[in-house]
């Protein structure tokens, strides 16, 4: 799949082994929509084929990472269920292979580097995401049960795993606003910088990750998503030696094992 050469509603940019998407309706706070949805994964999946890029980083044009659901599109969708005409809402999930916490699950290592609000979805698609840097002015909120809806993007599996039972709860069941600093605290991002810092912060972690070898980091994290709540160890234990058996035989061991004998940085994805 290639990226498309015009987004209406991202930006795509490559730095290096790195990709950067960018949500790109500033004047709404980047508001969820699924047309921009589409634009996201259109572009994920790009980067997944190509062999050159190692990570991708999302992140959000002007004020806002993104600021839920288009109210908008929400209304939309109510009036053409009332009207029973056979119209479909704007806010009408379209036809979809499979939902979206899975396709970021299997994506390359994704960082979240949130600029401004992330609230409902904005929030929640960053949960399945494997790293969040937060800017300082970086806000969050579960703000579902406040819009009389409840959670989604697999979240109430993720954020309890993430912040621990009792912030999850919290998170969920007020819709309050988290600033960042307490965000980090509860280890729902993993460092806060300054706003004019946040995209040099992300693309530092980003690169570190693309240097290392694609399959064995894909793997890992398949590993880890797929068994963060598995309660049988045995069976962790068992994938987990299939998958490190089948590296021991692959040519990124043999490159890091030879260059550590060499006194040399290791050269993976020739």
């Amino acid at each position: 799949m290639a990226i498309a050469n015009t987004y209406k509603y991202i930006l795509f940019e490559r730095q290096d082994r790195v990709g950067v998407i960018t949500f790109n309706r500033p004047e709404k706070l980047n508001a969820w929509t699924y047309e921009m949805n589409g634009e996201m994964l259109n572009a994920i999946e790009a980067c997944n084929n190509d062999p050159g890029i190692g990570a991708i980083i999302i992140t959000g044009a002007g004020r806002g990472f993104c600021a839920g659901a288009d109210v908008r599109g929400f209304n939309n969708s109510i009036e053409a269920r009332e009207a029973n005409d056979g119209r479909r809402g704007s806010m009408d999930a379209p036809p979809e292979s499979e939902h979206l916490a899975a396709t970021l699950r299997r994506a390359k290592p994704l960082i979240a580097a949130v600029n401004g609000i992330s609230m409902g979805v904005g929030m929640t698609l960053t949960l399945p995401m494997d790293l969040r840097i937060a800017s300082e002015n970086a806000r969050f909120s579960m703000r579902f049960v406040r819009m009389g809806i409840t959670p989604e993007v697999a979240s109430t599996t993720y954020l309890p795993q993430i912040v621990g039972l009792p912030n999850a709860l919290d998170m969920i069941l007020t819709g309050r606003i988290v600033e960042a600093p307490e965000a980090e605290r509860m280890g729902l991002v993993q460092q806060v910088v300054p706003a004019d810092k946040l995209m040099d912060a992300a693309l530092a972690v980003a690169s570190e990750i693309a240097a290392n070898p694609n399959d064995e980091v894909l793997q890992a994290k398949r590993l880890v998503h797929q068994h963060m709540v598995e309660q049988d160890i045995d069976a962790v234990v068992k994938e987990e030696n299939r998958s490190i058996t089948r590296a021991y035989t692959g040519p990124d061991h043999k490159e890091a094992v030879t260059a550590f004998l060499e006194k040399r940085q290791p050269q993976f994805n020739q």
